[in-house]
């Protein structure tokens, strides 16, 4: 019987594990995820050369408007089929539903986690990670539609003192990653509309750009001053403090303007 890998590749190739390569080069067919994230050197070419094999990237379309059709047509030819993922497999929702639909059919499973944003982001703040609250993603507004749904996860994770992970918009098939400067324009927007205190323009933030990679960014201060700031390429991430102890303080210092 076929089986279906979901491979978690890291953030760059260098984050690739033992097993994740093993169970790639195991493989009759390996598609890549080509729009829920980003990686340094991460593409199907660069994937293809580092293992020696034919990588095909996959769309948006082809996962979810079509049900992962072009994975279960190879594993219906009896394929042992990869479906990598740049960071950890099950961090997009879209990638549990495949998983879901592939454990229904009764499909064999091979899972691989990989070094994922929110192990990487949380480590290099220096807080403590046992103090973070609910995550959420700053998406862009749609059809003039602003979402406010993470705004009330900052709201109600505060109110508990605890830390929040922010996630930005980003398709990569198409080119779109949110910066932090649009992310917090998007914030103060929200919180001028609704006024509710939960997030001013003196209060501080960090900004961690390209987490991992070679040229990573972390970047604390005030709200009004990063706004501005260029923080370079993406992807880029934010953390809102909550209620901080005295050594996450002299941790976030690391990273203040100068």
């Amino acid at each position: 019987m076929p089986w279906l890998a979901f491979v978690g590749l890291g953030l760059k190739l260098k984050h690739l594990t033992l097993e994740a390569i093993e169970v790639l080069k195991e493989s009759d067919i390996i598609f890549l995820d080509s729009y829920t994230s980003v990686g340094e050197d991460i593409s199907a070419e660069t994937l293809s050369s580092f293992l020696k094999k034919q990588v095909i990237p996959v769309s948006r379309r082809n996962i979810e408007d079509e049900n992962g059709k072009i994975i279960f047509d190879a594993l219906d030819k009896g394929l042992n089929v990869s479906f990598a993922v740049i960071g950890d497999p099950f961090i997009a929702t879209t990638h549990i539903a495949l998983l879901l639909y592939a454990v229904r059919k009764g499909i064999r499973i091979k899972i691989v986690h990989g070094i994922s944003i929110y192990s990487v982001a949380i480590s290099c703040s220096g807080l403590m990670s046992y103090k973070f609250g609910k995550s959420a993603t700053i998406v862009y507004p749609k059809e003039g539609i602003t979402y406010e749904y993470f705004y009330d996860v900052i709201k109600e994770n505060k109110r508990r003192g605890l830390h929040t992970l922010l996630l930005l918009d980003l398709d990569a098939e198409k080119g779109i990653f949110m910066g932090a400067n649009e992310a917090l324009k998007l914030l103060m927007e929200i919180e001028r509309k609704r006024k509710e205190r939960v997030i001013l323009e003196n209060e501080k933030v960090l900004v961690i750009a390209r987490a991992s990679l070679r040229n990573q960014k972390c970047i604390y201060g005030a709200i009004s001053e990063l706004v501005s700031k260029d923080f370079g390429p993406p992807p880029h991430a934010i953390i809102v403090p909550g209620k901080l102890h005295f050594i996450e303080e002299e941790a976030l210092r690391r990273f203040m303007i100068k």
